[in-house]
């Protein structure tokens, strides 16, 4: 762990890891508050080391005081998600693998609401002198990993993401900081892909769709990211189509999105939302069923194709499908997909509505059609 000013967050963290860590290291930067008492008093290695605006450099130290065979990173403002230990016990046992990708779920406070991601993410492999981060901002491990000809498997193992569900104040704060590291980035090299990639989804987070776009298209220039990004890229360049008005532009975007990484929820969405602001419902019900289809009907959710995708809750999907059916004057299927909405979200005062019209109208059909 890299920590600074964490005493809110970091019991919580630490609490979460008890009985799977072997060894605890934190790296503090500079902690004005508690943060080093908490970690000390949970029998932490605690290691002070000076900020330097570089977050991979701070990684790497703790990288280089661990003595386990197996590294799990986790922040602050992380937790290991209840039930994961077995799980986690059982990939460090295997013998082929060097790195396993990990869940991690975000839910951020935005302008526009709250938003939930999931990201899978190197955060689980082997202590080898080879891997180490890269990068002053938004570090990444997975590069080193791929060098040195090592295996990075995919997981189910979660990690749950606290930091950006505390308010947009917040939120802004970290963006700030962020911005400030990655235009130095892109200063020393205008062509940096990832930098770009990370100013415009921060612009489309706080929508500036105009810049947003601006840095987006940047980053899509030939060779600068792999697939699994470039998808991304594609995917919030049509969110800020689809929000500025543009569906049309929205979709063909997506389908750009698609054509990378396949299995991904966000592209389908955001197509089903460019079909619906064009009024044309028909073409969002297959989309929203081979959403319901793929994410939540089958045993598991598949890995993914994409390196971060949304996650939403299987009763909004079947409330939009209803709503769909409703336009297309299929009272009976919407009220079906209501009902099933429902019963997996009761207090959803909008899904409730929806619900009672439908069964209204439904009922008044079945008297009008008694009484004749």
């Amino acid at each position: 762990m890299i920590v600074r000013d964490e005493s809110k967050f970091l019991p919580g963290c630490l609490a979460s890891v008890r009985g799977v860590a072997d060894e605890i290291v934190v790296v503090d930067t500079g902690s004005k508050d508690d943060t080093v008492a908490i970690a000390s008093a949970h029998g932490c290695r605690v290691v002070h080391v000076p900020w330097r605006d570089d977050f991979a450099s701070a990684r790497n130290e703790s990288l280089r005081r661990c003595s386990g065979r197996w590294v799990l990173m986790l922040d602050a403002d992380e937790r290991l998600a209840p039930g994961q230990e077995v799980a986690l016990r059982g990939c460090c046992g295997d013998g082929s693998a060097s790195a396993y990708m990990l869940q991690v779920r975000s839910r951020s406070t935005l302008p526009t609401g709250i938003a939930v991601h999931v990201m899978p993410y190197a955060r689980l492999f082997r202590n080898d002198a080879r891997f180490r981060f890269e990068g002053t901002i938004h570090e990444q491990i997975t590069p080193s990993i791929e060098r040195a000809g090592g295996k990075i498997v995919s997981s189910s193992i979660l990690i749950e993401h606290l930091g950006y569900g505390q308010g947009v104040g917040i939120m802004e704060e970290k963006a700030g900081r962020n911005l400030r590291l990655l235009h130095e980035r892109l200063g020393k090299n205008p062509h940096d892909a990832y930098a770009c990639y990370h100013i415009g989804s921060t612009a489309s987070m706080f929508q500036r769709y105009g810049e947003a776009k601006e840095y987006l298209r940047r980053a899509l220039r030939p060779g600068g990211l792999p697939d699994s990004i470039r998808a991304i890229v594609w995917d919030l360049l049509g969110e800020a189509e689809l929000r500025t008005g543009a569906p049309a532009e929205a979709e063909k975007c997506c389908r750009s999105s698609l054509a990378l990484a396949p299995v991904q929820l966000a592209a389908r969405w955001y197509i089903v939302g460019a079909h619906i602001a064009r009024k044309d419902f028909a073409s969002a019900v297959p989309l929203l069923r081979e959403i319901l289809s793929m994410f939540f009907e089958a045993p598991s959710r598949p890995p993914l194709d994409i390196a971060v995708d949304l996650e939403m809750d299987e009763s909004i999907v079947r409330q939009i499908m209803g709503q769909c059916m409703w336009k297309m004057g299929d009272g009976a299927s919407a009220l079906e997909y209501f009902a099933h909405a429902l019963r997996l979200d009761p207090s959803s005062p909008e899904i409730r509505s929806n619900f009672d019209t439908a069964l209204a109208v439904a009922g008044s059909h079945v008297a009008s059609s008694g009484s004749r």
